[in-house]
């Protein structure tokens, strides 16, 4: 028998979920903004609030404070079960779409920012582990980077004040950095890449980065 997990209001959490079998969730671009589209519809149901996210193709990414007595499993259970009702008539498929019960990693102290990174540039973490090199140039990283910040399935872009989207609430992580608004957006995208190039979120093996500055500045949560 699963234990039941301790979720209560003020907390924070990083919750994953991937397809069953890692099959996809996300088949076509429609599939991500119809999931996104629900976020919308069930925060107004459930209200949690999503300090981050990131969708994948069989997997995503959240940081979900919980703000009231409505916990951030009954917000992730009625969405997904929706999504999965729709993705399975959409594609004529059955059984579950998501993989068991979700992830819950509680969050607290030096945990908040270098989540949110790992959350953010999940994406580029994934195609760093795949890369049949070991060297990554600093074009190569640039570009990666300047994909992230046009991804429309991430909340990478919101951090950095490059669009709203209506779901994501930044004040709080960037007031970690900086009370200014400006300053904290600046800095956040310096840390971020500083905590990329160092290799640190790198699981499989190590990545030699052109200009690489060293260790990453405060540690990661255990989990991740």
């Amino acid at each position: 028998m699963r234990k039941p997990r301790e979720f209560y209001k003020g907390g924070f959490w990083h919750i994953f979920n991937r397809g069953v079998a890692k099959e996809n969730i996300f088949r076509e671009k429609n599939d991500f903004v119809f999931y996104l589209y629900k976020v919308k519809d069930f925060i107004k149901k459930y209200p949690v609030t999503i300090h981050g996210y990131n969708l994948i193709s069989n997997h995503l990414h959240y940081i979900i404070e919980q703000t009231s007595e409505i916990t951030p499993s009954k917000f992730i259970g009625s969405l997904h079960s929706s999504v999965g009702l729709h993705i399975n008539r959409k594609y004529s498929r059955v059984g579950h779409l998501f993989q068991d019960r979700f992830k819950a990693n509680p969050l607290d102290g030096d945990a908040f920012l270098p989540t949110s990174f790992y959350v953010n540039l999940n994406k580029i973490l994934e195609k760093l582990e795949h890369v049949k090199k070991s060297h990554i140039s600093k074009k190569e990283l640039d570009k990666l980077l300047e994909e992230a910040e046009r991804d429309p399935w991430s909340s990478y872009p919101v951090y950095l004040g490059l669009r709203d989207d209506s779901i994501t609430q930044t004040k709080f992580i960037l007031s970690l950095i900086s009370d200014d608004i400006k300053k904290s957006r600046q800095e956040y995208r310096k840390l971020a890449r500083q905590f990329l190039i160092s290799g640190y979120f790198l699981k499989t093996r190590d990545l030699f980065f052109e200009g690489q500055e060293g260790d990453c500045p405060s540690p990661v949560p255990r989990g991740l």
